[in-house]
């Protein structure tokens, strides 16, 4: 493998509550004039993926309980905005420089428990949350497309977070469908003939991260890129949430 070709689907409508995703991706597909082939990998957007499942959260509406409105004293906001926090962690982990990290419920570390404010419409007070069981929002998309299309794609809904002594976001794999997301290269030899010990490599979240590029973080509205060129059959698949670390063999807790 020596190129990949990444490919924005222009003028994707904006998702609303119960769209038909794949149908959705499939007619941008057309009036982009993008054509699948087996092997294709494409990247989408958790946030239209929790907007087509209709993710959202009301704060005027959740009633908080006595630790939503501690936190929300200690970090000056609000107690219904704690609460969802609280109800989608699974632990509280820091809530020094005014920023509350946690472990979400489905395992991996971010801020606020995803939830997000940016690109959605502010009429009411809402947020968006993660979709509920991203993995299975991923088999449904890859299998429905390829259906569809008659052409075995793979699938990975991203989303952007930070990283430890990084500044800035990046993409990163939420969950995925039909492809390996990380790839052990222990046993293989390096170019000098030397067996590597420990070298794994978070493939999905590199193309997550490749895709990003063009999904921008702001008002660019590609939220679907397609990905050309990726060899996926050369190792065993695996599902994104193999990236995530445990506890106890992480490095950083």
């Amino acid at each position: 493998m020596d190129h990949l070709k990444l490919i924005a689907l222009k003028d994707f409508p904006l998702v609303q509550p119960n769209d038909d995703l794949p149908s959705l991706i499939l007619k941008s597909l057309k009036l982009n004039s993008v054509f699948l082939e087996d092997g294709d990998v494409i990247v989408i957007a958790q946030k239209i993926v929790s907007k087509s499942e209709n993710r959202y959260k009301n704060i005027d509406e959740v009633i908080a309980g006595r630790d939503a409105e501690e936190l929300a004293k200690k970090l000056n906001r609000e107690p219904g905005f704690m609460q969802i926090i609280l109800d989608e962690s699974s632990k509280i982990l820091s809530t020094e420089k005014n920023v509350i990290i946690v472990e979400h419920r489905l395992g991996f570390i971010n801020i606020n428990a995803g939830l997000d404010r940016s690109n959605i419409e502010q009429d009411n007070n809402i947020v968006l949350l993660l979709p509920d069981n991203p993995s299975a929002s991923a088999i449904n998309l890859q299998e429905s497309i390829s259906r569809e299309s008659n052409q075995s794609i793979s699938v990975i809904i991203s989303d952007s977070m930070t990283r430890p002594y990084r500044s800035g976001v990046t993409n990163f794999a939420l969950a995925s469908s039909n492809i390996p997301s990380l790839i052990d290269l222990k046993g293989e030899l390096d170019i000098y003939g030397n067996s590597l010990k420990s070298t794994e490599i978070a493939i999905a979240d590199e193309l997550s991260a490749a895709a990003g590029i063009l999904m921008g973080q702001g008002n660019d509205g590609q939220p679907v890129i397609i990905i050309k060129g990726f060899n996926r059959d050369k190792y065993s698949k695996n599902d994104a949430f193999n990236l995530i670390v445990n506890e106890e063999d992480d490095l950083y807790r």
